[in-house]
């Protein structure tokens, strides 16, 4: 059986791991086949607090297949002042709406990304959680 011919919606999670104050990381998944997202959340291992002047961003990519590619599938969630996130409860991503941003080809790498501002702020690792459909 090919991925194409199977039918519906199929999830694929993506490992963020812990990432210390100041620091940067973020994980990936290499697409092995066609795959359209239909949706996207961000379920965080530890409640997170927002700051003002030092957070995290937690950014979502599609590289392409040699990992330099700038397309963003879903919008950027910044941990700043007032942006807070309670343990093991998922955080709905906003995805992109141009059509063509949520279409991985085989082998694309797309990653969750994490990046701080000011001295940042701790990022406790969790799960980004995609759905989508083999094409």
């Amino acid at each position: 059986m090919l991925f194409k011919e199977l039918r519906g919606n199929f999830p694929v999670a993506i490992a963020m791991p812990f990432v210390p104050a100041g620091g940067a990381g973020g994980g990936t998944f290499v697409v092995p086949n066609n795959f359209l997202i239909t949706a996207a959340s961000l379920v965080w291992g530890a409640a997170v607090t927002g700051a003002a002047t030092n957070f995290f961003t937690a950014s979502f990519f599609n590289r392409g297949p040699g990992g330099a590619g700038t397309v963003q599938f879903g919008t950027a969630i910044a941990y700043s002042n007032g942006i807070n996130a309670a343990k093991a409860t998922p955080v709905a991503i906003t995805l992109s709406s141009t059509a063509t941003d949520l279409q991985a080809a085989a082998g694309d790498v797309l990653t969750a990304e994490i990046t701080t501002s000011g001295t940042g702020l701790i990022a406790p690792g969790g799960t980004l959680m995609l759905t989508g459909r083999w094409r």
